[in-house]
């Protein structure tokens, strides 16, 4: 049976040691820690925005708390890497401009990356040469 989504954001909430009043400030959400408790206790419902920003600071996706909420099990045969998931959701929740320099800088990482193999394959080159 599904459980809540009020229910799934207080655990959520929970596994991660925060109070109602770090979600608001951790969220950027313009509300109150009373809000908080009134998602998790099902009194209102968040916003699609609100449950992004949610998403976020707990380290998951919302596809993930709604397919919990609605008892959805996803049907692949895989489990997708956590970092994968954590780094699509933080890039999900930066705009157009953030996400154009999140992509430059991660392949900017990746070029780097492989100049420095490239360095240390023609360094260890020489050393085989002279045997």
């Amino acid at each position: 049976m599904p459980d809540s989504l009020g229910y799934i954001l207080k655990r959520l909430r929970e596994k991660k040691h925060f109070t109602q009043q770090e979600v608001v400030e951790r969220s950027g959400l313009d509300r109150s820690a009373s809000y908080i408790s009134s998602l998790e206790t099902n009194k209102t419902s968040p916003t699609l925005q609100e449950l992004e920003a949610l998403a976020v600071i707990y380290s998951t996706t919302v596809f993930d708390i709604l397919s919990e909420a609605k008892g959805i099990t996803p049907n692949w045969d895989f489990t997708p890497n956590p970092d994968i998931r954590l780094l699509l959701n933080f890039y999900e929740s930066l705009n157009a401009e953030r996400r154009k320099i999140a992509l430059e800088f991660i392949q900017y990482l990746a070029e780097k990356q492989k100049m420095e193999q490239y360095s240390e394959s023609k360094q260890a080159e020489p050393a085989k040469r002279v045997e």
